[in-house]
């Protein structure tokens, strides 16, 4: 192989080497990382191809840049690092790039050592090199001499566990300092569906779209013109459901926060009170739990009995147990209070014949135990800011796209009222404020039911069991499938707990 410099599109082009057709957006992205300068800042929408194009851009630079070579010493290793929001991520990176060089006649010879996390290579000039993964900490590449690094997904660096929303600006100073070797023949990307127009990401856009940094330069292109394969009536759809995740989201706009995050005014609210049970099927719970100062939030979600109402959704009641005036001084007090709420709890739950309970990480154990006994199973749904972004949006989707049937419940109302978006990178889409003694727990129930009733989809119209007997004692939710709750196989002719009706020899996993 020659040890001449070969250009990233030139290698995308050229069957031995790389041999990846590029859509003419991404020929001319990776065009301008190849011709400099030194820092490129991609604000790209989502399934733009942003993680593949990382991979190039490092494989490029791990194996085609022998005037990189020349600036480390005889014996040492030079790295192009992928750092992404998790580890599981930027190994997704280094999969990418790994199935790209195993198809490659001249390159995959070079690779000399491969695992999750990095792949190692030698050239024929005896320079050692490799791509290494990383997840977003400040922590990770210090000291390392990094020729080629990529920051994928750059706004939504988060560590909940460590630095918390700064994270992305500490990864920012830890690893671009270890590129100073290397001078302005180095590559930095960091490529990101903008999240807000606060952060290093959108301050690193603007002070390079104005001109600031006089080593950078920012791109900014929406996903239809990235990714022409895309379907345009998707996009539509998705442009209707959320207008303002839409724009952020695939039109890679940097959106301004602190602006309601719900429109009420968008919603269908019934004028009526909580349903009885018998109207609606394949109920859903929803918990916001809490046992001291704030209120204990409860929502039941389900589907409409007609079966071509079955994209839809209702809010068939919400509830909210406030705290106890006592307080628990010993460890049975507080077992006391905590039973006596779960007790309610699921006496609700069971009315409504749920068959699917979703928490969040507060007092999971308990939780999961207590309604464990009752028949209830329970899926615990970590809040990270990630998750919440996304348990939110798919409640105000769901909204705007009047899928979703709300009722008259003035306290319900008032919290999804006070809800406040905050487009900030590194942080929560969505701010749920305190309130007096509320901390918009009626509101986050309502998210994660809705969310799960999105994750599992419509139940099944009109079938029937042939070995059925008879109806189950909670006919008509969900009855064509396996409660996902239980770890058992039901006896024949038997329901699980909760009414569902499985199919034989049907296993379920636990949640």
């Amino acid at each position: 192989m020659s040890e001449r410099r070969v250009s990233l599109v030139a290698a995308c082009r050229d069957r031995e080497l790389f041999n990846f057709p590029l859509w003419p957006r991404q020929r001319e992205l990776l065009e301008a990382v190849d011709r400099g300068p030194r820092v490129h800042i991609w604000a790209l929408g989502r399934r733009s191809g942003k993680t593949t194009l990382a991979a190039l851009v490092g494989l490029h630079g791990a194996l085609l840049r022998p005037d990189l070579d020349e600036r480390v010493r005889r014996g040492e290793r030079r790295y192009a690092v992928g750092v992404a929001t998790n580890l599981s991520q930027a190994r997704l990176l280094v999969n990418a790039a790994r199935s790209i060089l195993e198809r490659s006649p001249l390159l995959a010879p070079l690779m000399v050592g491969a695992t999750e996390d990095e792949l190692t290579f030698e050239l024929p000039s005896g320079a050692r090199t490799a791509l290494r993964a990383f997840p977003c900490s400040s922590r990770g590449g210090r000291g390392w001499p990094i020729s080629t690094l990529v920051l994928d997904e750059f706004a939504h660096h988060i560590s909940d566990e460590t630095e918390g929303y700064q994270t992305a600006a500490r990864v920012w100073e830890a690893l671009v300092p270890a590129t100073a070797q290397f001078g302005d023949a180095a590559r930095i990307l960091a490529a990101s569906t903008p999240f807000g127009r606060e952060g290093i990401f959108a301050d690193l856009f603007q002070r390079a779209s104005s001109g600031e940094l006089p080593d950078a330069v920012a791109q900014q292109l929406p996903t239809a013109d990235v990714n022409p394969e895309i379907d345009e009536a998707f996009l539509e759809r998705e442009r209707l459901r959320d207008p303002e995740g839409f724009a952020q989201e695939y039109e890679a706009n940097f959106a301004s926060g602190g602006a309601a995050f719900l429109d009420l005014s968008r919603a269908t609210i019934a004028e009526r009170a909580e349903l009885p049970p018998e109207r609606i099927r394949g109920a859903v719970a929803g918990l916001d739990p809490a046992f001291s100062s704030d209120p204990f939030g409860l929502a039941i979600v389900g589907r409409p009995l007609e079966a071509e109402q079955s994209h839809r959704m209702i809010l068939a009641a919400a509830h909210a147990w406030r705290p106890p005036k006592r307080k628990g001084a010993s460890f049975e007090e507080r077992r006391a209070i905590e039973d006596e709420v779960l007790d309610g709890v699921a006496a609700v739950c069971k009315r409504y014949a749920v068959q699917r309970v979703v928490t969040d990480q507060y007092a999971a154990r308990a939780v999961v135990d207590r309604l464990k006994r009752h028949g209830l199973f329970v899926r615990v749904e970590s809040m990270t800011a990630a998750s919440k972004t996304a348990v939110f949006g798919e409640l105000r989707a769901r909204t705007y796209s009047q899928d979703l049937e709300l009722y008259d419940h003035p306290d319900l109302l008032a919290e999804l009222g006070r809800l406040r978006s905050r487009f900030t990178a590194g942080s929560a889409s969505v701010v749920n404020p305190r309130v007096g003694g509320s901390h918009g727990d009626l509101a986050q129930a309502l998210a994660l039911a809705v969310a799960e009733q999105a994750r599992i989809g419509a139940p099944s119209y009109g079938r029937r069991r042939r070995r059925e007997r008879q109806p189950g004692p909670f006919a008509g939710g969900h009855g064509d499938e396996a409660s996902p709750g239980s770890s058992e196989v039901a006896p024949k002719g038997e329901p699980l707990p909760g009414g569902a009706w499985p199919q034989r020899g049907l296993r379920t996993r636990e949640f």
